[in-house]
């Protein structure tokens, strides 16, 4: 039964899959400000931090992508944990990523240095535990040498991604560890290492430009011309904590590149209008004529929503949707405001700028909408108790598992979102001969509260 179970897994998992297209969604600054690290402390329970349910509403639609790619703006160099100006989450922070969804992580950019060098060790170390890849800092020559410029291979497609910041705040550190610095002697030369390990593709993540700025500056133009002329397929940028313009545009070669000059924040504690929020950009490689080629560029918006749920005060990442339909009174009115602000004033930048994109919107009918629906309102659900947490991040489960906290801080691993006890009851007796945790119930979960229901 157990390996019934597994094909099962794979089916579902492998549903869709396209021997042609690679996706990508890139998202912005992962940030811990003090307020999101002391926010997120289950004092309640041992300690620990608890940040998967600020990150659920994201998660459906990060997992509709290949590779997810996001830039750790933070160190996880252990205790003291803090915020601005130098920056060390927690562990769980890390953690989160992963049974997010997320596989491809960035480290560098104006704040890899911020702990020193035991920081940038610490961060690669705990990055590695997790089996998250990661690329831009590395601990030596040897290392850098062995896996940058980093491959992504899938369906037979290798794409290469760089990664570089314009610097580390006035910090350094010592030889042998590396910081992938903007350099024009530097990014040429990876970019002719991409050609020789035959990538068929070069994304270029650049970190750069003036903070809190809505338009790209003469410093990104002059880069990101650079980066085309040495042969960059496409440029990805953050820093600015704003978004900033997603283009497409033709190379001499009649050749479609992209260049998002700034994804914002992904998740921060920032309060003024135009940093509490960015934007998720999803890409679609093709291949075409034995070439890969640019694809369809679609984009969410997201607002961060930071709300009190009992023990725990979430940052939700929220994209567009009506979520008070469904739940009157999730976002306060001051909060409503502060999104359609953010909301209002990105379209209008992005109607004037952007070129060749278009918008996502979650709808009520869509399968993602009608998941939001059922986590504003109720679900039934299979409590895992004694399962392995690695399984959270597992590829084949990871659209069905999930790890949330209730109103009193106590953790609860999650199978499913189902409309009825009967539906639930139905895959309890599959899990049960999965033998995949060491209790299995059926439960229901309604305004934070989760209950065992008797059957």
């Amino acid at each position: 039964m157990q390996s019934l179970c597994s094909f099962l897994f794979l089916t579902l998992a492998f549903s869709g899959f396209s021997q042609e297209k690679l996706s990508f969604v890139f998202v912005g600054d992962v940030m811990q400000h003090d307020g999101q690290i002391e926010a997120a402390y289950n004092k309640a329970f041992g300690g620990g931090y608890e940040y998967d349910d600020g990150f659920k509403f994201i998660k459906p639609i990060i997992n509709e992508y290949d590779f997810k790619i996001a830039n750790l703006e933070v160190t996880l160099a252990g205790k003291p944990f803090k915020g601005y100006p130098q920056f060390s989450a927690p562990d769980d922070l890390a953690v989160t990523l992963k049974n997010t969804g997320f596989n491809v992580i960035l480290t560098s950019n104006n704040h890899s240095c911020d702990r020193g060098s035991k920081g940038v060790i610490r961060t690669l170390d705990k990055l590695d535990e997790l089996g998250l890849v990661h690329t831009g800092t590395f601990r030596d020559k040897e290392e850098r040498d062995a896996n940058y410029p980093l491959i992504l291979e899938e369906n037979g497609m290798k794409i290469a991604i760089l990664n570089y910041t314009y610097g580390t705040n006035g910090l350094s550190v010592s030889k042998p560890l590396i910081i992938n610095y903007i350099d024009s002697a530097v990014i040429r030369k990876d970019v002719e290492r991409a050609q020789e390990l035959n990538a068929d593709y070069i994304i270029c993540n650049m970190h750069w430009g003036k903070e809190y700025r809505s338009l790209p500056d003469s410093y990104q133009e002059k880069w990101e011309a650079y980066c085309y002329i040495v042969g960059v397929d496409m440029v990805m940028g953050g820093h600015p904590h704003t978004v900033q313009p997603i283009q497409k545009h033709l190379n001499k070669n009649n050749e479609e590149q992209l260049t998002v000059w700034s994804l914002g924040n992904f998740v921060s504690n920032m309060g003024t209008r135009p940093t509490r929020g960015g934007v998720m950009v999803g890409v679609d490689l093709e291949m075409k004529e034995n070439k890969v080629q640019l694809g369809d560029v679609n984009y969410n918006l997201i607002y961060v929503l930071k709300k009190n749920e009992g023990a725990i005060t979430q940052y939700y990442i929220l994209p567009d949707f009506d979520y008070n339909k469904f739940r009157p009174g999730f976002i306060d009115a001051k909060n409503i405001e502060r999104k359609n602000f953010f909301f209002g004033d990105s379209r209008k930048l992005y109607k004037e700028q952007n070129i060749g994109t278009v918008e996502s919107i979650i709808s009520e009918d869509s399968p993602i909408g009608r998941l939001y629906q059922k986590y504003l309102t109720s679900y039934y659900a299979i409590e895992l108790k004694g399962t392995d947490p690695s399984l959270l991040s597992n590829k084949f489960m990871i659209n069905t598992l999930s790890k949330t906290v209730d109103k009193r801080g106590q953790q609860h691993i999650l199978y499913g979102t189902y409309d009825s006890q009967m539906e639930a009851e139905m895959n309890l007796r599959f899990l049960n001969s999965c033998q995949i945790s060491t209790e299995q119930n059926c439960v229901i979960v309604k305004d934070g509260r989760i209950e065992k229901v008797n059957h």
